[in-house]
């Protein structure tokens, strides 16, 4: 009755397992259905041979086991460990007696102890101890019963064995109490220990295997086996999902990204290859993407570039005759009121030829002339001009006394002078500007923070051509810095700190890392 509910529930186990394994699947690829039914072959076939000579081996331990020559051979070695100890246990028992009928009979000073051992004695009351091998045991010892003397008791001490006698013996000074401590030999002591071990051992593997094998080890193993075969099943679909189910992900991530959707990221766990794998999948898509976006940004800055190359042409056309016209009516008018209406005529079209001269800036911005300069005395230099009349506090981190780079030193005052006077209108004459220096892999970053209200536009859109959030602005500015510096093998980025502010922050390479 027993076998017959063992066996079914092992089979409803594999039953429910199989059933389970099987809706799991229905909804996978195909790519997981095949791996599955291969890690499941390959378990399966390991298990029924596993099992085969499991048995095979049980068989044998056990005849081994219940063979009469190895019973006798471990009994007459347990015997022999017996007398050999109770003879060690008589000797120290003499000796300790001995001992103490010498104390006993007055033998002053106290007689050594035998070679290697201690003793312990109380004479009249008064303890007395000789050697030093097992002070620390003796001392804990109470003086012995003088009525009740045993058989010497084995004690460990350090790592050592000893034999630890009681003795006592009638002398003219009272009664003599006495403990000995008598060292086993340390090749005897680990024999009796090696042989009281492989006895239990071989009791308890005996015990074992019997229980095993005569009782219920075919319903056992076959147990086992179907435990190990619904693990394999489990197994199988785990190992199957695991790597079916990336690589499924991967192939539609790729779908995706070959349809122009760059910002799809593969979001499963993975592991080893796998997890490199999918790594390198979204950097390659983050790539992919940034270089999108450089594309685009310099197909618009090209546009733009031509936009303004023409638009300084047609500006700078009219300018020469209307100025030398102002120039003329002002000679030959002796009017107050026509003076005034030319000097403005005058104003403004100085206004547009620094429009027009701007535009030709940025649409044939020339390459840059790189020499060693020290990039402190650099911003100093800036920092002092568009601040020195306002009441703007330059505080400068993490700058060491020299800081050297190979640069274009007319551009890059360009590119402060232009961040550190936004930061100044920014806070309208009022504040504090921060200019700290970090350290990037190959070079340094710059970081330009201002007390300003914040960013008023998306921190890319600052760096489009014409765009500006100022009354008077050009738009320029911050684009023609950000080409300065990406000419230079740097990085012109914004953003806008959770404290408040802006900060713009300016990355370049190391003096000889270009």
């Amino acid at each position: 009755m027993n076998s017959f509910v063992l066996y079914g529930g092992l089979a409803l186990v594999l039953l429910l397992a199989g059933v389970y394994v099987a809706i799991s699947l229905r909804g996978g690829s195909r790519l997981q259905r095949r791996l599955f039914t291969l890690f499941f072959l390959l378990s399966f076939l390991p298990v029924v041979v596993v099992l085969l000579l499991n048995w095979q081996m049980s068989q044998r331990n056990l005849g081994f086991l219940d063979s009469p020559g190895l019973r006798s051979s471990l009994e007459s070695s347990l015997n022999l460990a017996r007398r050999t100890l109770d003879r060690e246990r008589e000797v120290a028992g003499e000796t300790g007696q001995r001992v103490a009928q010498r104390i006993a009979d007055g033998e002053r000073p106290l007689p050594a102890p035998p070679d290697g051992g201690s003793y312990r004695c109380w004479v009249g009351g008064e303890a007395h101890l000789r050697g030093t091998g097992a002070s620390e045991l003796l001392e804990a010892m109470a003086p012995p019963d003088p009525n009740a003397l045993g058989t010497p008791i084995r004690l460990e001490l350090t790592g050592e064995d000893y034999l630890v006698a009681t003795a006592a013996a009638h002398g003219p000074e009272g009664e003599v109490l006495l403990h000995l401590a008598t060292p086993l030999a340390a090749d005897l002591a680990a024999d009796l220990r090696a042989v009281t071990q492989g006895s239990s051992r071989y009791r308890q593997l005996r015990l074992f295997y019997g229980e095993l094998l005569r009782g219920d080890t075919l319903i056992t193993l076959t147990g086992l086996g179907v435990v190990l075969l619904a693990t394999s099943i489990l197994l199988s679909r785990y190992f199957a999902r695991r790597i079916a189910g990336p690589l499924s992900k991967l192939t539609q991530g790729t779908a995706l990204v070959a349809a122009g959707d760059l910002d799809h990221r593969v979001r499963v766990r993975a592991v080893d290859e796998l997890g490199d794998l999918v790594d390198a999948f979204n950097r390659m898509t983050g790539e992919l993407k940034r270089s999108k976006d450089e594309l685009v940004r310099a197909e618009r800055v090209a546009a733009w570039q031509g936009i303004a190359r023409r638009l300084a042409h047609e500006i700078k056309n009219p300018l020469t005759p209307i100025d030398l016209a102002m120039h003329r009516i002002r000679r030959k008018v002796d009017d107050g009121t026509v003076h005034e209406c030319v000097d403005t005529v005058l104003e403004e079209t100085r206004n547009l030829k620094r429009l027009a001269d701007e535009f030709s800036f940025f649409a044939r911005l020339p390459a840059p002339k790189k020499e060693r300069t020290e990039l402190r005395e650099l911003v100093s230099s800036v920092a002092e001009l568009y601040t020195e009349r306002t009441h703007v506090e330059v505080v400068w981190e993490g700058w060491p006394e020299e800081m050297w780079v190979h640069v274009d030193p007319g551009q890059m005052r360009q590119v402060f002078g232009n961040l550190v006077k936004n930061a100044a209108e920014a806070m309208r004459g009022r504040g504090r500007v921060t200019l700290t220096l970090g350290e990037r892999e190959g070079g340094i970053v710059v970081r330009v923070a201002d007390g300003g209200p914040g960013l008023t536009a998306r921190p890319e859109q600052l760096f489009e051509p014409y765009f500006t959030t100022k009354e008077s602005g050009t738009g320029l500015g911050l684009a023609v810095a950000r080409k300065i510096v990406e000419d230079h093998g740097g990085s012109l980025h914004a953003y806008a700190p959770a404290e408040g502010g802006a900060v713009f922050e300016v990355g370049l390479p190391a003096a000889g890392k270009e």
